[in-house]
């Protein structure tokens, strides 16, 4: 017992000699006047400049509490002099008792009043770069020293904080926790302002969650995150508002893992919903996962953002639309697996990936069916002038996409045309894209086509091979002018080169073939038998007939071969033969100016006189409203042929029928 005694004597008289040492440090020593050499060392460390506004405020019992107040760090050599960074208050505890003890217990950490200034100079330095004044060489590494749990912490709190970054700027940042201890979850607050410097734009996030940290097992855990955020566009009156629940974050550096199991993004009403788990993370990450959006309502949805959508000739076309996918991320590519998107009554699936190096898409998709005129503009109303076409400017070349794979479609309408079983292969190698095989059925009819673009020069070039075969012409031709066209079913060819960009530049340089072969039709928008009858009532100097103009000319056969030199289509060989008429014709269309100068000559097998005539007639004017006559000019010279050879036959007559 009196040992014991003595014992007690004794550790109680150090632990007196030490609080009375404690309390004489905190009474004789000023830690205001250790700011000098505070500063000094500072700038000894790292090369700037400490300044200490505030006074210093120690206390040792039963905390090693410590407090300053307004204090900065200013920029290094060659950056405003301006501080780096400054804070209005800031403390920090430590328990005495548990650090005799060798336990470090932190007590809350207060930081008020932070302003983080961010710049860079004129050689892209950042002023938080190169702190001290020489990197210090790594010490040689034998084996890893053991991670050590984190010191136990009481939280740590910081209030209106401002960071700022060329025109972004952080404002009123507060962040709290709760308290550090074991390895339990810490609850986690934190409120941001932020805007770019751009009048009108503004926006807030809002975060909660709690938190596990295990840095000795690597392994840290985010649960109910729950995140908000308002942003404030200008020119869009409504803010926008998006929210990001997530229920687990696990990330495990050992093991270079991250899951998210489950996760909910909500964008101004636009739901997404999926799950992601990321491997080799600090390496060359992968991601796998599935994403979904679900249906939205496009014209409210744009509307959110203060965009509206082009007028359409459907109203109720882009009212809809829908899409999910697995995915894969890994080595610079993204792969989109049991990809499904609709839109409308259209509906599209299979696979897409995108490299993002190269920006080359590799795709095998289909589509059920789709209305191409239900997304066109609305026609323009007669009288109204058609709006005028922005005017260029230049632009920096842009790479050309790099394509490979395959698109299928059941249907497809573009008027006049019905497309059905469409099958499409693009194949992209140096700049050059072949589209090849190009099949579909057509208003009954066959297609096939075989199209290249070839990039690699100055100017694009493009290789046209096209051929339909048993297709209903009339309503390939309808597209192109309503007034005047051919119908029946038969076979048109196309072989032709052209070089630039946009619809103009190719018409300009198109070369090539064309040639047309129709069985049993009709050419639409002229009636050759009206035109040939009301020429012959002038040669024979009589009324005009009274049959009216049906405004179609029927045939049995329609021949047409035309040679094409720079978007000048010249033909010789027109011919138009039914069992009462037969026209052959020769001319030229301008496909880039949409003009048409044709000369068309009508033999007529039966006429209202019995007697077989040849007509000349001219067509002429643009494709779309062309305009169709007699040729009076040719037929005034035909008629004084045919009359100076009636005379020179009398003439020889009455010469060799002498005695």
């Amino acid at each position: 017992m009196r040992t014991w005694k003595i014992i007690g004597l004794v550790a109680g008289g150090l632990i007196a000699v030490m609080v009375i040492a404690l309390l004489a440090v905190s009474l004789l020593v000023h830690p205001n006047d250790f700011k000098p050499q505070i500063a000094a060392a500072v700038k000894k460390a790292t090369g700037r400049e400490l300044i200490l506004g505030g006074d210093l405020t120690l206390s040792v019992f039963p905390w090693i509490a410590l407090e300053l107040g307004p204090a900065s760090l200013g920029n290094p050599a060659g950056f405003p002099a301006q501080p780096f960074v400054a804070f209005t208050h800031a403390s920090v505890r430590v328990k005495l008792l548990p650090l005799l003890a060798k336990r470090l217990e932190i007590g809350r950490i207060e930081l008020a009043g932070l302003d983080l200034k961010l710049l860079k100079n004129a050689q892209g330095r950042g002023n938080w770069e190169g702190f001290g004044r020489a990197e210090a060489a790594p010490a040689p590494t034998a084996a890893a020293s053991p991670v050590r749990a984190l010191p136990a912490l009481a939280g740590v709190k910081i209030t209106n904080a401002r960071v700022s970054y060329e025109n972004i700027v952080i404002e009123n940042l507060a962040l709290e926790t709760g308290s550090f201890s074991g390895k339990g979850m810490v609850p986690v607050t934190l409120h941001v302002e932020a805007n770019r410097g751009v009048a009108g734009e503004h926006g807030t996030l809002d975060a909660r969650f709690d938190a596990s940290i295990d840095p000795a097992a690597e392994r840290y855990s985010l649960a109910a995150f729950d995140l908000t955020s308002t942003v404030n566009l200008a020119g869009n009156p409504r803010p926008l508002r998006l929210t990001v629940s997530v229920p687990a974050v696990d990330l495990d550096l050992e093991a270079e893992t991250l899951t998210a199991a489950a996760f909910e993004v909500n964008a101004a009403s636009a739901v997404i919903t999926g799950g992601v788990r990321g491997t080799r993370i600090l390496g060359a990450m992968e991601l796998k996962g599935a994403v979904k959006l679900a249906p939205i309502v496009l014209p409210e949805y744009l509307a959110r953002l203060g965009m509206t959508l082009p007028k359409t000739r459907d109203p109720k076309a882009l009212a809809h639309f829908a899409a999910s996918s697995d995915f894969e991320y890994g080595k610079g590519s993204a792969r989109f697996e049991k990809l499904q998107a609709t839109l409308d009554d259209t509906h599209l699936k299979g696979t897409l990936a995108f490299d993002v190096a190269s920006e080359a898409v590799k795709f095998d998709l289909s589509v059920d069916t789709l209305d191409v005129d239900r997304y066109l503009p609305p026609p323009a109303k007669a009288g109204v002038p058609a709006p005028a076409p922005a005017p260029k400017t230049a632009e920096a070349e842009s790479k050309p996409l790099e394509a490979n794979g395959t698109l299928t479609a059941g249907s497809i309408h573009a008027a006049p045309l019905d497309l059905s079983n469409v099958r499409v292969t693009v194949a992209t190698r140096d700049r050059v894209m072949r589209i090849f095989p190009l099949k579909a059925q057509v208003n009954g009819g066959e297609y096939s086509g075989d199209i290249t673009l070839d990039r690699r020069g100055r100017t694009p070039a493009l290789s046209l091979d096209e051929h339909l075969s048993g297709i209903d012409v009339g309503k390939l031709a309808a597209s192109a002018t309503k007034k005047l066209h051919v119908t029946g079913r038969g076979n048109v060819n196309l072989k032709a080169t052209a070089q630039g960009e946009g619809g103009d530049a190719i018409l300009k340089s198109l070369n090539g073939r064309f040639d047309a072969n129709i069985a049993n039709g009709a050419v639409e928008g002229v009636d050759l038998g009206y035109e040939i009858a009301r020429a012959e009532a002038l040669i024979r100097k009589e009324a005009l007939p009274a049959a009216q103009n049906s405004g179609r000319t029927a045939f049995t056969a329609f021949k047409l071969s035309a040679d094409i030199t720079n978007g000048v289509a010249q033909t010789h060989d027109l011919l138009i033969d039914s069992p009462v008429l037969k026209v052959t014709g020769q001319g030229s269309a301008n496909l880039p100016a949409q003009t048409l100068d044709v000369s068309l000559l009508a033999d007529t097998r039966k006429t209202a006189g019995s007697t077989p005539i040849q007509i000349p007639v001219k067509v002429t004017g643009s494709l779309t409203d062309p305009t169709v006559r007699p040729d009076l000019e040719a037929l005034a010279k035909s008629q004084l042929k045919q009359k100076l050879q009636n005379v020179l036959q009398d003439k020889l007559k009455g010469l060799f029928g002498k005695p």
